[in-house]
């Protein structure tokens, strides 16, 4: 079965000034297990890269079905890959208590490109041996967010150093949530219940530019780098 779980250690710095577990370090535990599960199954990173390629996250989504805040201090992620699109790959998640009890849902597309020309690559599939779990967080599928007119949104402007970058030479896909949260400020009182983010071009080092707008209880947010769009995201608070 093309199951993997893993224990993990929650630190204080996983936590907000709210006591609430940071998005980021949620996302830290996917991309972390992922990696870890695809290296298992022989497609994981040196083995691409052996061919010229690398994985790059397309979209990410998660829902947080109970909140885990400061005090919890061991939790158990879980990931499965489903079968091969024509060239994307889906994977999902969750995060549970010790008890078995679900604590966060999580569902995840990507794709492989050509680490040269940064162009998808077409007929890399990567069919991993086993039984593949059944289990899809998100029937539908995760989808293309909207865009929004900018005019009027409120406006954020920072900068991505050296430090947000990783291997694969470009903004790493947990700094984009941090870059979010900046420009949001949100309340103590708020707490985040649905984060989903599309990748749409890789930022790398320099000043991008963040627009958002509220939709109730939801945040709407684009961002640009570079003269290009990088990233849609929608953020839900409790």
């Amino acid at each position: 079965m093309l199951l993997y779980e893993k224990k993990y250690q929650l630190r204080v710095s996983d936590f907000d000034r709210s006591d609430d577990i940071r998005p980021g370090a949620l996302l830290d535990i996917f991309q972390s297990i992922a990696s870890e599960h695809a290296a298992r199954l022989n497609i994981g990173y040196g083995d691409l890269l052996q061919k010229d390629c690398v994985w790059v996250l397309l979209r990410m989504r998660y829902d947080v079905v109970k909140r885990i805040c400061f005090g919890v201090e061991n939790v158990i992620a879980k990931t499965w890959p489903h079968e091969a699109g024509r060239v994307d790959y889906d994977r999902d998640y969750c995060i549970e208590n010790l008890n078995g009890e679900r604590l966060v849902n999580a569902s995840s597309k990507w794709c492989i490109i050509n680490a040269k020309t940064r162009r998808i690559s077409v007929g890399s599939a990567v069919y991993p041996e086993g039984e593949h779990f059944k289990e899809s967080i998100y029937p539908e599928g995760l989808k293309k967010l909207s865009d929004f007119d900018i005019e009027g949104a409120e406006k954020y402007v920072g900068y991505a150093g050296h430090s947000c970058l990783d291997h694969n030479g470009h903004v790493n896909n947990v700094k984009y949530n941090d870059f979010i949260l900046d420009a949001l400020k949100l309340e103590e009182n708020e707490s985040i219940k649905s984060f989903e983010i599309n990748y749409i071009n890789e930022m790398q080092v320099g000043n991008f530019t963040l627009y958002s707008i509220k939709d109730g209880n939801k945040r709407l947010i684009r961002g640009f780098s570079n003269e290009k769009e990088s990233f849609r995201a929608v953020v839900e608070v409790f």
